[in-house]
């Protein structure tokens, strides 16, 4: 047997050991679950209706994918936490919110995700979680922000780290509302 398979069995990877990952292992995995189209067809709705929706309400279309980008990063962390403590959820087949509901429980999340104890949504321990959030946030602000260094100021800076950041919170924010929702089960 390989070592990458004898790996895989006792659940070690090349980043982490499933059961143990530190927010790194994480951060990694959800950047790489990212790619592979992770969402429900419910949170798909959700991701163009908010990227259509910040698309015309910036003053660069861009921006309203960079925001795209960040929910589904945020997503798949949450996903990885799932993982990482064994969920197993599967899409709702009846029942399902409807885009405003679904709305209206991410953005309650996203809000309590930012005080002290997170409302109580984290799967794992709150400190690893938020420093897998803080190394999402970071990759996505470099991505997004670097080239633009020299052309603009602090505050502009700031401004769009926090459009990102609570993009980014939104996503994991999302994941978690399907949850409560009964959308996933």
């Amino acid at each position: 047997m390989s070592e990458s398979a004898e790996k895989a069995q006792d659940g070690q990877t090349d980043h982490g050991v499933t059961g143990s990952l530190t927010a790194e292992d994480m951060a990694y995995r959800a950047r790489a679950l990212s790619q592979a189209h992770p969402l429900t067809d419910l949170a798909r709705a959700y991701v163009d209706r908010s990227v259509a929706e910040q698309r015309t309400s910036q003053p660069i279309p861009e921006v309203g994918i960079w925001a795209g980008a960040a929910v589904i990063g945020g997503y798949c962390l949450r996903r990885v936490e799932e993982s990482e403590v064994g969920m197993d959820l599967a899409p709702s087949d009846e029942g399902l919110p409807d885009l405003d509901a679904l709305e209206e429980a991410t953005s309650g999340i996203a809000a309590e995700l930012r005080v002290e104890g997170a409302g109580g949504h984290m799967l794992v321990d709150e400190d690893r979680t938020i420093e897998a959030l803080d190394r999402i946030i970071a990759s996505e602000v470099s991505r997004r922000l670097d080239h633009w260094k020299d052309d603009v100021d602090q505050a502009a800076w700031d401004e769009f780290e926090e459009y990102l950041t609570w993009w980014v919170v939104k996503g994991y924010a999302l994941r978690a509302a399907e949850t409560a929702t009964g959308a996933l089960h």
